[in-house]
C-alpha cells in the first residue's frame, strides 16, 4: 500500500506495477460504463467505480467520461491515498522523466468552488473533471508577480502549470537514483481563473509564454 514515508520511485514502481491490472480492469468495465452514460443523457457525464488491488490494497477510481453525445468515452484512473485524514488524488505520467502528479483536497475543494460552481461534486467527481478537462498543462516559472509568497515555499513553489481552465500553484521536486533514473512530483496546492486573477498576475503569465515562443527554433 502506497504510505506517506515512502521514496517517489517505490510509490512509482507500485503505480506502474498495477497499470496492467488497471487496464484490464478499465476494459472490463467499458460496456457496462458506456450503458450508464447514455442512460444518463444528460451531458457532461461521468461514471466512476472503485477498485482496490487486493495484493497491495492500493485503492483506485476507474472513470470513464463523454463530454457531448457523439464525442466518444474516455477513461482512465486515479490512484487515492489517505494521509492523517488527508485525501489525495494521483495521477501518474511515464516516459523519459516520470512525473507523478498529486491532487490536494484543497486543490480540489479550489476548483469546485472557482471553475465548475457545483457544490454537490465529490471529490472524486471534482478530480475526474480536472484531468479530463485539463490534457495540456504548460509549466510556468513563477516569481513575486505571480505569487507575492512565493519566496515563503523556496525553490519548490517556483513553477505552476497553465491549463485550459486557469492556473495550477504546486509545489514541485525531484527524486534522482543511481542508476540514472528520475522521477518528479507535483503536488497541487490551489487553483484559480485566469480571469480572477490580478492585471500584474496575468501579464507575468503572458510574459513567460511569450519567453517560450522566443526561445522556439524554426
Amino acid at each position: 500500500m502506497i504510505v506517506a514515508n515512502m521514496s517517489l520511485r517505490e510509490v512509482y514502481d507500485s503505480l506502474t506495477d498495477e497499470k496492467r491490472k488497471l487496464e484490464w480492469k478499465c476494459e472490463a468495465l467499458l460496456r457496462k460504463a458506456v450503458k450508464e452514460i447514455r442512460q444518463k443523457g444528460v451531458y457532461p457525464a461521468w461514471v466512476m467505480y472503485d477498485y482496490k488491488v487486493p495484493l497491495s490494497n492500493n485503492q483506485y477510481v476507474v472513470y470513464f467520461y463523454s463530454e457531448q453525445p457523439y464525442a466518444g468515452v474516455m477513461g482512465g484512473f486515479l490512484c487515492v491515498v489517505y494521509d492523517n485524514y488527508q485525501r489525495y488524488m494521483i495521477k501518474w505520467t511515464e516516459g523519459d522523466i516520470p512525473e507523478i502528479h498529486v491532487l490536494t483536497s484543497h486543490f480540489l475543494q479550489r476548483y469546485k468552488e472557482r471553475f465548475l460552481e457545483d457544490p454537490g461534486l465529490s471529490a472524486n467527481e471534482v478530480a475526474v473533471r480536472y484531468f479530463t478537462r485539463n490534457h495540456q498543462m504548460h509549466p510556468i516559472q513563477i516569481d513575486e508577480r505571480i505569487n507575492k509568497h512565493v519566496a515563503l515555499h523556496g525553490e519548490y513553489a517556483g513553477e505552476g502549470f497553465l491549463v485550459p481552465d486557469g492556473f495550477c500553484f504546486k509545489l514541485s521536486g525531484e527524486e534522482r537514483y543511481d542508476d540514472g533514473k528520475i522521477i518528479r512530483i507535483s503536488l497541487f496546492t490551489t487553483f484559480m481563473r485566469t480571469s480572477d486573477m490580478s492585471d500584474s498576475q496575468r501579464e507575468a503569465i503572458f510574459d513567460e509564454c511569450m519567453k517560450d515562443v522566443d526561445n522556439l527554433k524554426f
